[in-house]
């Protein structure tokens, strides 16, 4: 069973093609506009010498992420699993983070505004993902004895970890936490395509903006 795995929730683009969840090829861009993302699908099922209507399921991160950058995926996603008429598997952002790190952990990632997605994660299957005031949530997890990895998503609370040495930044999304990630998925049978949307804690900026 093939599967088609997206990312395009941060500054890297990424595209990989995998095999009864072995991974057959991948296409990692940097600084690249999610805007070529139909070309990276393109040259990684060339790489493997197939077409599209070889894949058997879609998944895609979902969030959350770059508000432009996660369009661009959930929207190319849903688009092929319509017209290959192929499950879509989302795939959370926080999850991918948790998976590629023992447990307990806490991840999380800036949300704008002083705020930050977070979640702690104990066991593959237990996560309270939501969004805080960004001290609220490091003073939780400077508290907690528990927890054997703090995990961000970029860097951009770096500095108030200075000195923790179960902190560790992460700035892109590594392939083996996407598959393993989209192997424990809630999801996995598939969701209703024309109703699939990025997962936002919070209206984005723009969406404030257009209420206003």
């Amino acid at each position: 069973m093939r599967t088609l795995v997206l990312d395009t929730s941060g500054s890297f683009t990424t595209v990989l093609i995998t095999e009864d969840h072995q991974l057959s090829t991948s296409c990692i861009l940097r600084d690249r506009p999610a805007e070529h993302l139909h070309e990276q699908i393109h040259t990684s099922l060339e790489n493997l010498c197939i077409t599209s209507q070889d894949l058997s399921r879609i998944a895609v991160v979902i969030g959350p992420g770059s508000w432009t950058g996660l369009n661009i995926g959930v929207t190319a996603a849903k688009t092929l699993a319509q017209i290959l008429e192929t499950p879509l598997i989302p795939i959370y952002t926080l999850d991918v983070l948790a998976a590629s790190c023992s447990k307990p952990s806490w991840v999380l990632m800036n949300a704008g505004r002083n705020q930050c997605y977070y979640a702690r994660y104990s066991t593959p299957d237990s996560q309270e993902m939501a969004v805080a005031p960004i001290d609220v949530v490091i003073q939780r997890i400077l508290t907690d004895s528990n927890s054997i990895h703090i995990l961000e998503y970029g860097d951009t609370f770096k500095e108030r970890f200075t000195g923790n040495d179960t902190y560790f930044s992460m700035d892109r999304l590594p392939p083996e936490a996407l598959i393993a990630a989209m192997k424990t998925s809630r999801s996995i049978e598939g969701v209703d395509i024309k109703s699939l949307t990025p997962a936002y804690l919070q209206p984005s900026h723009v969406e404030q903006d257009a209420c206003h």
